[in-house]
């Protein structure tokens, strides 16, 4: 089945298209919460939009400016975005429960899920890159 360069590009810009609002968002947010929040700070709630934009608004913009770059089958896409969004929301709770002086162990398990399914997306994405290399070499 042939997929037109349109398209392929169209999904090269689309983790673009979500982690600059996703990030742009983490940050509003922070600034919203520290405004209600009595002079209480927590890192976790201060740095919430660099998870998105260090895994997932770089990556994207390297892989859309370099088209060179192999391109990332779905699953290995689905599973390091899934990871993204884990290790954001876990991020975002850390920070919340903190502020409000409490704690909770789903939270870390949340986190250890996201790095998980991150390593997870870029171990099927090295595999497929190595599999590409192998079949044309």
């Amino acid at each position: 089945m042939y997929i037109s360069d349109e398209k392929i590009a169209e999904r090269r810009s689309l983790g673009v298209k979500v982690y600059a609002p996703v990030t742009v968002f983490c940050a509003i947010f922070f600034l919203i919460y520290d405004r209600f929040s009595h002079g209480v700070r927590s890192p976790y709630m201060t740095f919430l939009f660099v998870p998105p934009l260090v895994l997932g608004l770089l990556p994207s913009l390297i892989i859309y400016l370099l088209p060179r770059i192999p391109k990332q089958p779905a699953v290995s896409a689905d599973v390091y975005h899934a990871g993204v969004a884990s290790v954001t929301v876990s991020s975002m709770l850390r920070g919340i429960f903190e502020i409000a002086g409490t704690s909770s162990s789903y939270q870390e398990y949340l986190m250890v899920a996201g790095v998980v399914l991150l390593a997870a997306g870029a171990v099927i994405y090295a595999a497929a890159i190595v599999k590409d290399l192998i079949s044309s070499g």
